[in-house]
């Protein structure tokens, strides 16, 4: 119950825009393994980050834009997400000029700075800001302050869903569930973010 709360509030706050103005699909980052098998090669990632890249290729295949990944290397022994990211859409059949890949951010507050530089560089003055439903309002925050400051639009396409938007009571809520405890866990984090986001400012 507690996760529906917490969650559903996060997860609610943005519906997906079409892509149709947008110029480029930015995609965060949402973990990775640096070794982790995959096939021939080593690195992958994590479900959430997973999730968002499928969504992201299927968008720039059906809309012919371009995707620029966002995703450094956060821990020592791991590995650039936007590499790894970068690897899996080429093997899913997204040619390389359909690819821009940024290497350095490590926080949300970083993949919004960087994309911003980029955009500004390549001329970009819309964006398909693609993450996590839960993720999507502290991304939006961060988005909207470093883009916007340069006249760039960003639209959310937030995917990833960890509770249904529109389910109904049902009494299994009411029971313990490892599942609600890390939706809870993740929703109290983006909380702790937004609130550090607005003392940023």
């Amino acid at each position: 119950m507690g996760a529906k709360l917490l969650g559903q509030p996060l997860e609610n706050r943005y519906i997906q825009q079409q892509p149709d103005a947008a110029q480029v699909i930015v995609v965060l980052g949402g973990g990775s393994v640096g070794s982790a098998p995959d096939g021939t090669e080593r690195g992958g990632l994590m479900s959430a980050g997973a999730a968002r890249l499928l969504t992201a290729a299927r968008l720039a295949k059906q809309h012919s834009l371009p995707v620029l990944i966002s995703g450094g290397q956060v821990f020592r022994d791991g590995v650039s997400e936007a590499l790894v990211a970068e690897r899996i859409l080429l093997q899913l059949g997204l040619p390389q000029e359909q690819i821009i890949v940024e290497t350095r951010a490590r926080t949300t507050k970083e993949n919004a700075a960087y994309t911003a530089m980029h955009c500004r560089e390549r001329g970009y003055q819309s964006v398909l800001l693609l993450t996590s439903a839960l993720h999507m309002p502290r991304s939006m925050q961060f988005f909207e302050r470093y883009l916007g400051e340069q006249g760039v639009k960003v639209a959310a396409y937030p995917c990833d869903y960890t509770l249904n938007p529109q389910g109904k009571f049902n009494p299994r809520w009411l029971v313990p569930q490892l599942q609600a405890f890390d939706v809870t866990c993740m929703a109290l984090h983006e909380y702790v973010g937004m609130a550090g986001a607005f003392l940023q400012r």
